[in-house]
């Protein structure tokens, strides 16, 4: 791959990382403990590639993938740092990637394999990762959530597929869009409603309903639409395809075309107008995408290549930001507790940090708790996705998966 590929392939793999790790997808600790003391490296696992995907905890194992197509699917021993297994699917183009967090169900391990000619959503077992099935091949970037028995993922086809946890039979489908037009899809399921971003045809017959992108609701038994919500911005006349959504008791928020959206879970409306993120860019104030949102209790929090963000739930205003240099394409960015993880070069810091630095942020005092990096054979390497577990973290690395505590 060649490097400027590598850049967009990160830019569009880091969206809605630690959103993965929060809203389901993966078998997470509900309030893992956040690691609060300067860290040291307890494991770095090295199955022989460079670059790991977002992870799945399920019980003591770590479930995650390499997202340039050349590793495959790991589970890692928590306890032990070792290597339990490894499952590379044979696809017809010969490699697929990995670039979103497995779902598990019980004891199955469901993961999208992204491949030219065509991949595979595929399950396997948990305990020896044998292959249990093979379902439809997955959109670019889509992820997996499963609801009890059922395992949700947007195809490459337009359609959105409902599958058997256990036999991969499916259970039921919506056509979206035949056009298969991408806008990345991580479904989110909460109480009985699946929401996700897709592209849709227009409504024969309903002009509140033309073709562009929308956050959809459906009912996670059947896939009956529930409502849908056209985000709009200046000069997107299609609708904004929202990226890294965050669900709340009540509120969707997402991101899109420089701004924050807040949609209401119960009708799809608007809680508040969307606010636009401006802020300074070499010396002049502009509309600024925001990267790597996360759910700060009262806050959401985002990163700008020279901002760390805090906006008001309640109304999308600024509560609070941090000046400095980020990586908005490697944010690297998980909460835990009152402790938010980032990587950049904030400026309450004496010294600039180096290029690949992970920082832990008390969000109570907004304090530097500690600042880590680590030798890497290409100096100053991003970290890139985040896994808190309870007093410590699981952290990609330059041709390794870390556990720090």
């Amino acid at each position: 791959m060649k490097p400027v590929h590598q850049r967009g392939f990160a830019r569009r793999t880091i969206l809605g990382a630690v959103l993965c790790a929060m809203t389901g997808l993966a078998q997470q600790e509900p309030t893992p403990q956040p690691l609060r003391k300067a860290p040291s490296e307890k494991f770095a696992v090295n199955p022989g590639f460079r670059d790991w995907g977002p992870a799945t905890v399920a019980g003591t194992t770590l479930l995650a993938g390499s997202p340039t197509g050349r590793g495959g699917l790991f589970a890692v021993d928590m306890l032990s740092g070792k290597l339990k297994w490894t499952y590379r699917p044979v696809f017809k183009s010969g490699t697929a990637s990995v670039s979103t967090p497995p779902a598990v169900s019980g004891d199955v391990v469901i993961t999208p394999f992204a491949a030219a000619y065509p991949g595979a959503v595929v399950a396997v077992s948990l305990a020896t990762g044998k292959e249990l099935w093979r379902g439809p091949d997955p959109a670019q970037d889509a992820a997996v959530a499963t609801d009890g028995d059922l395992a949700y993922v947007f195809a490459k086809s337009g359609s959105f597929h409902a599958l058997d946890v256990l036999t991969g039979r499916e259970r039921w489908k919506v056509a979206f869009s035949a056009t298969r037009a991408a806008c990345v899809s991580r479904p989110i399921v909460r109480e009985g409603s699946i929401y996700l971003t897709g592209i849709a045809d227009a409504t024969p017959g309903a002009a509140d309903k033309p073709a562009g992108h929308y956050l959809f609701s459906l009912d996670a038994r059947t896939g009956q639409e529930r409502w849908r919500y056209r985000a709009t911005a200046p000069y997107e006349h299609a609708g904004v395809c929202l990226s890294q959504p965050v669900v709340t008791k009540d509120t969707i928020f997402a991101t899109g075309s420089a701004r924050l959206y807040a949609v209401q879970r119960a009708d799809g409306r608007d809680r508040w107008p969307s606010v636009e993120t401006r802020r300074p860019v070499e010396g002049r104030v502009r509309a600024v995408d925001v990267h790597g949102l996360v759910d700060g209790g009262s806050v959401l929090i985002g990163m700008t290549s020279e901002f760390l963000i805090a906006f008001r739930m309640d109304s999308g205003a600024t509560a609070w930001e941090l000046a400095g240099q980020y990586r908005e394409t490697w944010p690297a960015m998980a909460i835990a507790g009152n402790v938010l993880y980032f990587q950049g070069s904030p400026s309450i810091q004496p010294a600039p940090a180096p290029g690949g630095t992970l920082h832990a942020l008390e969000l109570d005092s907004r304090r530097i708790l500690w600042s880590f990096s680590r030798r890497t054979a290409e100096p100053n390497w991003p970290f890139g996705f985040v896994t808190p577990v309870h007093g410590g973290l699981w952290v990609s690395s330059y041709q390794a998966m870390l556990k720090l505590e």
